[in-house]
């Protein structure tokens, strides 16, 4: 029986049951054709134009195993809506090389190397990209409006405010986060709480609805006026996240404060009743840029420039006057501008592809200093270090150069495999006679039509020579010979230019001692890198790693198509110093 694997995902929590009801599709379809479905792996709530997904990683990795024969999916746009086609059709591409059918229940369609197929396959997910372009273009506009209506764009409400969803301008309901994680629903009208809804889900107002901000109870509005207040007097942050958290205030997670937290808001302007929209993006389509939004042609966070900014100013009451927030921008600017000249540059290697095998939390970079004034650069849970306990109870550190020392051998081993390979440098030899003989082919198919001018110019010649100018003009001769003339100059060209190609095709052995120098040079050049170029040659062989603090190892799973180690394990000690 032929064993399959399936995917789904959804983009989003709103899309109610999706997940269940595409797994239940695709068993159903199993069933049909025969199929044992082994596996199916999820994404939640990911956009498909993100290329790297956790349920999809997985099921890359699954489908290298020699036993699955089938990649199951509802239909191609659950599998990717990439932002280039190619991006799509070279995922497609990758399955099928590993021997698997890629078969979409949606439509029973299965992909196959016929030129229909190929066509098929990249108008869709040209289609499924355009998609999200023109919903992101269309989003973005209505986050303008928004914006310039004095209307709240998205995102967590600040602290010390509260959501008031309005229906054609009317108040219609207060949306309050709680300390827990909770939401209470209180009427504007009587202020009294008509419902609650517990940890995990949140209030959705509905498409025709708007959202502003209303200052929250005494207690939180207290609260923010004090932090600023404190800040304006030299407290450090920490003093000002202690203090919030020791009065049992919490986010609008139900977190406890942190320092990451607390800086935002320090520097929010919808504490002075000012909405601003577009001060920094991490939308993958359009920036709104100059007045409108423009497809971008490159992705990830970008602050954007003053001048492009959608400001309303007292588009809600304000819980900080301007004199205050002013100051505190001021004194921020001066400690930021004497620190960072301080600040050590840590290279961090593993950063997003290190994982706390307690919680699931990323590994973040850490630098301590001794008192003899070494710095030791460490990984930590990034949960743990912000506080979040009870999320991560466990304190540990793991050497960071222990690990990238580590990663960046087991590299290096795979790729010095490679100096004596002979079966590389035979495919190199090959590929060089097929070059040489190409070039030598092509030099003498020019020759061959340089001689055949040669012989129809010299019998134009002798026509010319028999008869009189007005009748070569009225037969076209003239016109003929300078046609033969100017292709015998263009072939002669192109004879000198192969020949020059064939003279300088380079000779295998003389690319073998190239690339055997190159390879001795291999540790200068892995320590020579910049960062970016270290961190992209690891995410090429390294899938995930992962720390077991209670075993003091560190698990590290590498791409099984570069390299012959599934698996590897690296010991480290804990240290004893605190986080």
């Amino acid at each position: 029986m032929i064993r399959a694997i399936g995917y789904v995902r959804r983009s989003t929590d709103r899309q109610g049951e999706s997940l269940e009801q595409q797994r239940h599709q695709l068993e159903s379809f199993a069933k049909k054709q025969g199929w044992t479905l082994a596996a199916v792996y999820a994404d939640d709530a990911v956009s498909g134009s993100e290329l790297r997904r956790p349920g999809l990683d997985e099921l890359i990795l699954a489908a290298a195993d020699s036993s699955v024969g089938v990649i199951l999916t509802w239909d191609r746009n659950r599998l990717t809506r990439p932002k280039d086609a190619v991006d799509g059709l070279l995922l497609e591409r990758q399955f099928k090389k590993l021997g698997k059918r890629v078969v979409f229940a949606s439509t029973g369609q299965e992909l196959n190397d016929s030129f229909s197929s190929g066509l098929i396959s990249f108008v869709e997910h040209y289609q499924n990209g355009d998609y999200l372009r023109k919903l992101s273009r269309d989003t973005m506009r209505g986050l303008v409006g928004r914006a310039r209506a004095g209307m709240w764009t998205g995102g967590p409400i600040p602290f010390g405010y509260d959501r008031l969803i309005l229906d054609d301008g009317t108040p219609h309901r207060i949306v309050r986060d709680m300390p827990d994680g909770s939401q209470s629903i209180i009427s504007p009208d009587s202020g009294l709480v008509v419902e609650m809804l517990p940890k995990g889900r949140s209030f959705k107002k509905q498409d025709h609805e708007q959202c502003t901000l209303i200052p929250s109870d005494d207690a939180r509005a207290a609260a923010v006026q004090r932090m600023f207040a404190d800040c304006v007097q030299g407290r450090p942050t920490r003093f000002l996240r202690d203090t919030l958290d020791d009065a049992g205030f919490r986010t609008s997670r139900g977190r406890r404060f942190t320092v990451q937290t607390i800086l935002p808001m320090l520097s929010s302007p919808a504490y002075i009743g000012k909405c601003v929209y577009n001060r920094r993006t991490f939308s993958k389509w359009h920036r709104y840029s100059d007045g409108s939004s423009r497809e971008r042609l490159d992705e990830g966070f970008e602050l954007r420039p003053e001048q492009d900014w959608v400001v309303r100013d007292n588009a809600w009451p304000a819980l900080v006057d301007e004199e205050t927030f002013n100051a505190v921008q001021s004194r921020r600017l001066i400690r930021t501008t004497a620190y960072r000249g301080n600040a050590m540059k840590s290279e961090y290697l593993l950063s997003g592809m290190a994982f706390c095998g307690i919680c699931g939390g990323k590994l973040t970079g850490t630098t301590r200093t001794s008192g003899k004034g070494y710095k030791t650069r460490y990984y930590t849970c990034s949960r743990y270090s912000a506080g979040h306990k009870n999320e991560c109870p466990k304190r540990y550190t793991v050497p960071a150069d222990l690990v990238e020392d580590h990663i960046v051998g087991l590299i290096k081993h795979d790729l010095l495999k490679y100096r004596d390979d002979e079966k590389l440098y035979r495919y190199v030899e090959e590929a060089l006679s097929r070059l040489s003989e190409g070039n030598a082919g092509v030099a003498e198919r020019l020759k061959a039509r340089a001689v055949e001018l040669d012989e129809s110019l010299a019998r134009l010649r002798e026509h010319l020579a028999s008869m009189d100018a007005t009748t070569a003009q009225s037969l076209g001769l003239y016109e003929q010979a300078r046609t033969l003339a100017a292709e015998r100059t263009k072939v002669v060209e192109d004879l000198v230019r192969a020949s020059i190609e064939q003279g300088t095709t380079p000779v295998a052995d003389d690319v073998r001692a190239e690339v055997s120098k190159e390879f001795d040079a291999l540790e200068m050049v892995l320590a020579g890198g910049s960062l970016e170029e270290k961190r992209e040659l690891i995410a090429a062989y390294v899938h995930r790693v992962e720390a077991a603090p209670e075993r003091q190892t560190l698990a590290i799973s590498l791409f099984p198509d570069r390299v012959s180690q599934m698996v590897a394990g690296v010991g480290f000690e804990p240290t004893t110093f605190g986080l």
